[in-house]
């Protein structure tokens, strides 16, 4: 019986190291998903900064494009001009510095829409980033939590289980004392008996040759 019960305990401790083993396992899986996560974030910000550089690129091919018009424009404009008059030579020059004026205004709004969009990628990454990142930590927590939590009711187990096995084997082992004890009395009784029955044939002897 305490062969069995000795069995029964490796069993069940055997069950409970596999119960830590499926939940180190699980928690692996978990960790796993979060660097998945994770991973899939950093693609998202490197999604925002190529969107970005791509913005950028078209602003300044946009006014690059606009700058060779003006160009043209101006070239075109001085040809004709050597061949007019002198109030076409000022008018020129009036709408010259007119155009001057206004490419310089629309090259400062563009300037001034790249350096607000570049402001507004990278808040928008920065919160990203922060969202994510609690979102790490607020994880991390509820992991570590729930494995203090798992760890403490598989301490519980066990330390129940083995007061368990402790008075199950106390049990045992006083049935087991109260069993010889009853036997060691049992085979008294018949010690004395056969020691009775022993007197009796002696003295029956002792009265044949009396007789005799």
């Amino acid at each position: 019986m305490i062969h069995d019960f000795y069995q029964n305990t490796r069993e069940e401790i055997k069950e409970l190291e596999s119960e830590i083993k499926n939940f180190d396992t699980k928690m692996q899986k978990e960790e796993e998903q979060h660097n998945t996560l994770v991973v899939s974030h950093l693609q998202k910000v490197q999604h925002h900064e190529y969107e970005h550089q791509e913005a950028i690129e078209g602003t300044k091919a946009e006014g690059a494009e606009i700058m060779a018009e003006e160009d043209k424009h101006h070239q075109s404009s001085e040809s004709n001009n050597r061949n007019g008059k002198q109030n076409k030579k000022e008018d020129y020059e009036r709408n010259d510095q007119a155009n001057i004026s206004e490419i310089e205004s629309e090259t400062k709004n563009h300037q001034q829409n790249l350096d607000a969009l570049e402001q507004s990628l990278e808040t928008n990454k920065k919160r990203l980033i922060e969202v994510y990142e609690q979102k790490l930590k607020d994880l991390q927590k509820e992991l570590s939590l729930r494995m203090k939590v798992e760890i403490h009711e598989i301490e519980e187990r066990k330390n129940q289980h083995i007061n368990d096995l402790m008075v199950n084997h106390e049990t045992a082992f006083r049935e087991m004392k109260q069993y010889y004890n009853d036997i060691t009395k049992e085979n008294l009784d018949i010690i004395r008996q056969l020691q009775e029955k022993y007197q009796d044939v002696k003295q029956q002897i002792a009265n044949s040759e009396v007789v005799v």
